[in-house]
């Protein structure tokens, strides 16, 4: 018979496979998520269900949220494809419009369904034989031929990726707390994969090249997403600072930029620049680039509590809007977290494309050094306005794995 290996929310299976023949859903999860969890057999002898706990893959949907859309499954993703399956299969959108398999996923109770499946399908019986019936769709009779199109609605279904179905599934708030469950210990012990290949780091290529103008950002960044994201970290790498940082500077990261597009990078890179003079000038001009998919350029947003920033410059003190001019990543931490001075910007050089001075933030380096030294998340500090950066950031990279899956999607393969 072979070993199965299924992918479930709740009760509610999502993906199988047999043998070496099955996806490969490590990335959605993190090596400290493996634990003990049941698996479903039938024992056809005593005609009974039996439950056994073994090693395997455990996290709330609402935990693998984000990790789906970084990786291009995304909401009008799964719509896009499930319009191109209907086409390539040669179905009417009559056949199973779109909007009533999405309102049958919102209404199905994936802790009440049965959790016995058969273990054997050909293509296009399982989502005919064992779905429908879970999700209480009737694929109406075909006039013309004169028979229901279940098995053909099947094997459109078999395509439509369960990375997919899950973001959809993520829709109903009841879903968020139920545990997604990857059960890979039958395909290990039937020899047809490692533990080792089941369980293993987020690979390369599911990753973010982040590049920013210096150390100091990296830096900031790298430490929020492992204190305040850490259900993502794993997917943003940064330039190794350990030698020195080879781009400092909006300057440099402008000419990078020019550099990757120029020899096509194929790595996922986002380019952030800071939400001062120097940084909006440089990411203008950044933005101007012919950029494939798999590059997108950014500046650090902008914020209301920007707009009222106590500044020092030639004419003295006063209070202004440093939004595109001064507010670099420093400006994001909590500026009045255990610091003894108010904070303050000081202008420094003007710049002629905008016609604006550049400021920087007095004391940024112990600003840094404050935010750096935490643990944890601290409850008295404020991480409001590094959130927005960090939130800003996903997002920017949610977007550019949408558009590379819909490119590798609508490009013929070889």
């Amino acid at each position: 018979m072979g070993s199965m290996i299924r992918l479930a929310l709740g009760n509610l299976e999502v993906d199988w496979g047999k043998n070496i023949n099955f996806i490969h859903h490590g990335v959605l999860f993190q090596p400290h998520d493996v634990c003990s969890v049941p698996y479903h057999y039938y024992d056809e002898d005593a005609e009974r269900p039996i439950i056994e706990m073994k090693e395997g893959y455990s996290r709330p949907l609402g935990k693998i949220v984000k990790r789906i859309e970084l990786l291009g499954y995304t909401l009008d993703h799964a719509e896009e494809a499930y319009a191109g399956l209907l086409e390539l299969h040669g179905l009417d959108q009559s056949v199973l419009p779109f909007t009533t398999f999405f309102d049958s996923l919102m209404h199905v109770d994936v802790t009440d369904v049965s959790p016995h499946y058969e273990d054997d399908h050909d293509f296009g019986e399982f989502f005919a034989r064992e779905m429908l019936r879970r999700f209480n769709i009737v694929i109406p009779r075909d006039e013309k031929l004169g028979f229901r199109r279940d098995f053909d609605v099947g094997q459109m279904m078999e395509n439509f990726h369960p990375w997919l179905t899950l973001r959809l599934l993520a829709e109903n708030p009841k879903n968020l707390n139920v545990p997604v469950v990857w059960g890979f210990a039958d395909v290990v012990e039937g020899g047809w994969i490692s533990r080792e290949g089941a369980v293993a780091e987020l690979p390369a290529a599911s990753r973010y090249l982040v590049v920013t103008e210096g150390s100091s950002d990296a830096k900031i960044l790298k430490h929020a997403l492992r204190l305040l994201r850490p259900e993502t970290a794993d997917f943003f790498r940064f330039v190794d600072m350990e030698e020195g940082y080879p781009f400092s500077g909006t300057g440099n990261l402008h000419k990078v930029c020019q550099g990757l597009v120029s020899i096509g990078v194929l790595n996922r890179v986002l380019i952030i620049y800071d939400n001062d003079a120097e940084g909006v000038a440089r990411y203008f001009s950044t933005s101007r680039l012919a950029m494939p998919h798999n590059m997108r350029v950014m500046k650090l947003p902008g914020l209301p509590d920007f707009q009222s920033f106590e500044t020092t410059g030639p004419n003295g003190r006063h209070i202004e809007d440093i939004n595109a001019r001064a507010a670099a990543i420093e400006c994001y931490l909590d500026l009045a977290w255990r610091a003894p001075e108010r904070p303050c910007v000081q202008w420094k050089n003007f710049n002629k494309e905008l016609s604006t001075y550049h400021g920087e933030l007095l004391g940024k380096e112990a600003y840094a050094r404050r935010f750096l030294d935490l643990r944890h998340r601290e409850p008295s500090y404020n991480f409001q306005n590094i959130e927005v950066v960090l939130d800003t950031v996903i997002a920017e990279c949610i977007e550019m794995a949408r558009r590379c899956e819909i490119d590798y999607f609508s490009t013929p393969q070889p």
